[in-house]
């Protein structure tokens, strides 16, 4: 596959370059593993191009992203039975791309956007509203590169 968007994570692969020790990888989903999560989480659309290519180059394990400590099945499952257990819903059809803290709220992107989706954040714990609180950060490749960087910068694990 050819990285076009997120070639800021192409080129960065490691947290830690030259550490062979170093678990702060990448590690990539195999192209028939993505095309399996289109026909269960998109209908069999393909995914936006920027999800694909975070999927190709890092959808098993992404230093930028804490979802190492989930199945990556987990990882779109959990937060979908959150949002049924709470009788909420979100209208579109999403991927998770990150489970924040211990709270049921998590990071994802619509599927029905452009190449370079919008992330935004889920808050299950708003009684106001039969749906979650969601807000919008910036788009996908946005949020990977300044993640990277902020790992360049402070060398710390999020």
């Amino acid at each position: 596959m050819e990285i076009e968007i997120l070639t800021y994570l192409r080129d960065n692969p490691a947290e830690c370059p030259g550490d062979l020790e170093y678990e702060g990888k990448i590690a990539s989903m195999p192209f028939s593993e993505i095309q399996d999560h289109e026909v269960t989480y998109n209908n069999g659309l393909p995914f936006p191009k920027a999800l694909r290519e975070l999927l190709f180059l890092a959808g098993k394990r992404c230093y930028v992203l804490t979802h190492n400590v989930l199945d990556v099945n987990e990882l779109q499952e959990e937060p979908r039975e959150w949002l049924k257990e709470n009788n909420k819903a979100i209208h579109h059809p999403f991927y998770v791309i990150e489970i924040c803290d211990i709270a049921e709220s998590f990071l994802f992107v619509h599927l029905d956007e452009d190449d370079d989706p919008i992330v935004r954040h889920a808050e299950l714990y708003c009684e106001e509203y039969n749906v979650p609180f969601i807000s919008s950060l910036c788009r996908l490749s946005t949020f990977i590169n300044h993640r990277i960087d902020m790992k360049k910068k402070y060398h710390d694990p999020y």
